[in-house]
Formats: C-alpha cells, structure tokens, sequence
C-alpha cells in the first residue's frame, strides 16, 4: 500500500498549511480564548475552497480530512472538521460555513453551539437525520479547548431516510480526524521539548526509556491518522468509522494523559502549550459518548 500524497493532495497540504502557519497556532489561540471563533481564519479557508472539497471529484472526502487534521494540529478556533467533512455528506443542504452538531437526546453543551448557524442532529431514535437552525445559545465555561453552549434550535428539517446513521458515520469520522492532527502537535511539541531540556549533562530526549514510551505513542497516532484517512477514503462506512473513533480516541486518553508526565512538572501549567492541544483531546475523546459508544456502534456494524 502506498501511503505518500500524490501530487494533488500534497498541494493541498502545504496551501493548507501555509495558511494555518500565518493565521493560527498557540498565539493565536490564546488570544481568542477557548471561547473564541477565529472568523478570519474560516474566511480565509472558506475563500480558497478549502471547506468545500468533499465534492472534489480529484480529492474528495479524503482531503477535507487533511484540512481538519491541520486545522486540529495548529489549535484553529473553528469547527472545520464538521464544516468541511460532515455536513456536505448530507443531501440536499447547502452547508453554512458556520455548523454544529449533536445527537437527539443530549443534555450537555453542543461544541461550538454559540457560534453556530446551523445544528445537525442525529436521531438516535430514527432513521433520518435533523438540520435545525441556531436561534439562541448559552455559552458555558469549559476547559476543554473549545467554546461550549447550550443551544435552542427552530425550523428543523429532516434530511432524507438513511441519513441519521450516514451522519453518525461522518461525525466519528470527523472526531478521528481532530484527534489525529492534535495528537501530531502534542508529540511534536513533546519531542522539541525533551531534545532541549537537559539533566545531568544530557537530553531527557536521549534516554533510552523515554524515547521508547514516544515510540509506543508514534505508533498509536500513526494507526489514527491512517484508520481516519482510510475510513474517508471508503466513504465513511459504519464499521471503519466506528473503528477509527474507537482506536482515535483511546489514543487521545492514553497520549494526552502521557505527554504531560513525560514534560515534567511544567507540562501541568498553562504557560506550557502542551495543554492547547490536551484539552482539545480530552474535549474530543468524550463527545458522541466516547470511546463505550464507539465501541457499540463497531459491536452493531459487525453483528447487528
């Protein structure tokens, strides 16, 4: 299996990239807060087509996974991930630059609610999924990366039979992808951080235990990236979706908890940016009921 861009899709990494290196990263997210909305940023991806390639029939769902996964990596304050990779999978919406999503039935807050148009919905009662507009929202304090609020809706519409579990589908497809490009950035910045600091005359980043524990983690984030890209690649599948949300998530609990010890005691503060990407981790490995129903959601793919 070859597993190197062509040389489409690596266009549209290093544009992708290019964008987020000049109008996002850890000062930038700082600045806007884990309740900010970086409108520029979705303007500016919005503006160069990069929300809207699920349709492109040269790159397709597979590269608005690369866009959520650089986005995820370089703290991006938008729900890019939803915008780009699961609301064009429904039919017959012309999707808002501005969406959210949740599943009938929850109680909690809705990630990027507050700045939210549009509030998909998967009915976990029925068969076909809901597109509602946003009228109101109450935004909550969260340490979770990400702004949270509690959302009131109007006008709901159902988007055709089948649709609730396609939108399940893309939505796992989408966690996946978010935890992917934040578990490079926290493995990026852990490595940097144990190649400089120095004990006993040498580099953490240099003993043997260390670098055995980053390899573990190397491993479980490459099986995420390649999982997540591939269940795009099959057009979301309920078994590979369910899948990749499984392993991406345990991945995150495992990673984010891991990262911390390995910095030491300044990986528990907040003037390290470790913490931009953990939080988005542990905010991510939580939603649509986490990893238990990742897990029954492959339980049924399999067995019904």
């Amino acid at each position: 299996m070859d597993l190197s861009y062509d040389s489409d899709q690596q266009a549209i990494v290093d544009a992708v990239e290019t964008i987020m290196i000049r109008q996002a990263g850890p000062t930038r997210a700082r600045s806007l807060g884990f309740g900010g909305h970086d409108d520029p940023l979705l303007r500016s991806l919005a503006e160069s087509g990069f929300l809207d390639l699920w349709h492109d029939e040269t790159i397709g769902p597979l590269g608005a996974v690369f866009v959520a996964e650089a986005a995820s990596r370089h703290h991006a304050r938008v729900n890019i991930a939803v915008r780009a990779l699961v609301a064009p999978a429904m039919p017959g919406m012309d999707a808002p630059r501005r969406v959210a999503i949740t599943h009938r039935g929850n109680r909690g807050p809705v990630r990027f609610g507050q700045h939210a148009e549009v509030l998909l919905i998967v009915d976990t009662d029925g068969d076909e999924a809901i597109a509602a507009s946003v009228t109101a929202s109450n935004p909550v304090d969260s340490p979770y990366g990400f702004p949270y609020a509690f959302v009131e809706t109007a006008d709901e519409r159902r988007l055709g039979p089948g649709t609730s579990e396609r939108l399940a589908s893309w939505w796992r497809v989408a966690i996946a992808a978010e935890i992917s490009g934040a578990l490079d950035g926290a493995l990026a910045h852990t490595v940097a951080y144990l190649s400089q600091r120095t004990q006993f005359g040498k580099t953490l980043g240099s003993l043997q235990g260390l670098q055995h524990r980053l390899a573990e983690h190397y491993v479980w984030a490459e099986g995420v990236r390649q999982l997540t890209r591939r269940a795009a690649y099959d057009g979301a599948p309920a078994t590979g979706a369910a899948e990749a949300a499984t392993y991406a998530t345990q991945a995150a609990q495992l990673i984010g908890a891991d990262t911390h010890q390995l910095s030491g005691a300044i990986g528990f503060t907040t003037e390290f940016d470790l913490h931009l990407w953990t939080t988005r981790l542990h905010g991510l490995r939580v939603e649509f009921g986490g990893v238990t129903a990742h897990q029954l959601a492959v339980a049924r793919a399999h067995w019904g």
